[in-house]
């Protein structure tokens, strides 16, 4: 069943930046959109907070760090940051930046632009993505869940929680079982919640860890 259609929504976010957490933030988000994920998953294989990323996309929080982009490298399975970092906006200077963020439908666009110092709007990237809050398919939007929360419990019942592991770890294993691989990582995430949140013994326990963001662990007491 197909769900039913929202009203349009348009946002506008604005920030002070250098050219480089500009050129930064561009190429993250092209990485995140090419691989098909939210921000909330983005930042779910980061073992980050779940508004990282969405916070960054919406420039209420600027730059990212050595261990962000060493995450971000890892959750996106890039083998190195040197094709994270292009050459945007090469000049050395701090300016002023619009996004502008239009959700309608099925479709999300992404506008930044550059405030001049005319006060005119200069585009600098757009981008398109499909709105993750569009669910097209509920019955199958059930099915996967329960695979791969079906899965998840197998897998915590063997020894893969013995030792800490990643969320990124946990998603390639289900994603190995599963055999496909655009399962989505939501569906590992909140299975993964589950676990962190039964009454008894054992259970899974969230920790945080410097290199890898948060890991998951099986703990009996």
């Amino acid at each position: 069943m197909k769900e039913e259609n929202k009203k349009p929504v348009s946002l506008t976010f604005s920030a002070r930046m250098s050219a480089l957490h500009l050129a930064m933030l561009y190429s993250f988000m092209i990485k995140r959109i090419a691989k098909g994920y939210s921000t909330a998953e983005v930042s779910f294989l980061m073992g980050y907070h779940i508004d990282f990323i969405k916070q960054k996309e919406e420039l209420k929080s600027i730059g990212f760090s050595f261990e962000d982009m060493h995450c971000f490298r890892y959750a996106m399975e890039e083998i190195s940051l040197r094709a994270m970092t292009p050459g945007f906006e090469r000049q050395n200077y701090t300016r002023d930046y619009l996004l502008k963020k239009h959700i309608e439908g099925t479709r999300i666009e992404h506008q930044m632009f550059r405030i001049e110092e005319d006060q005119s709007e200069r585009l600098i990237f757009q981008l398109m993505e499909e709105n993750p809050g569009y669910i097209r398919y509920q019955t199958a939007e059930k099915e996967n869940a329960a695979e791969v929360k079906a899965i998840l419990n197998v897998l915590f019942e063997g020894r893969l929680f013995f030792s800490p592991q990643t969320p990124l770890v946990i998603y390639q294993r289900c994603r190995s079982v599963i055999g496909n691989e655009s399962i989505e990582p939501r569906y590992v995430q909140a299975a993964l919640l589950e676990l962190t949140k039964k009454s008894g013994f054992p259970k899974l326990k969230r920790t945080r860890s410097n290199e890898y963001g948060c890991r998951y662990e099986k703990v009996f007491e």
